[in-house]
């Protein structure tokens, strides 16, 4: 299998932040061995679906969904000196997180 650095932006999630609910977007890579890019962008998204950072704290109604958004996918050499799947949010707030 191949090694894949997947960029993703995240919208319209809203989270409990400091205590107050608040609509955010992120950016976040995550590392994903796959056959192609595409089965690297379906592993990544998954990777985030099943974050429990995410997953527990989304407070979005069903009618307004969060979305995740791949940027960018680029194959890797090796995983050297790299955290798999990948650790952490550039969170940010504003028009744009919507």
């Amino acid at each position: 299998m191949k090694k894949y650095k997947v960029f993703v932006h995240g919208q319209n999630f809203l989270l409990n932040l400091d205590g107050k609910a608040e609509k955010v977007g992120f950016y976040t890579t995550r590392f994903v061995e796959a056959n192609d890019d595409h089965e690297a962008e379906e592993s990544a998204i998954a990777t985030l679906r099943n974050d429990p950072t995410l997953r527990d704290g989304v407070l979005n109604e069903e009618f307004d969904s969060p979305m995740l958004y791949v940027e960018e996918i680029a194959e890797l050499d090796s995983f050297d000196g790299l955290t798999l799947p990948g650790t952490g949010f550039s969170f940010y707030s504003g028009d744009e997180a919507e």
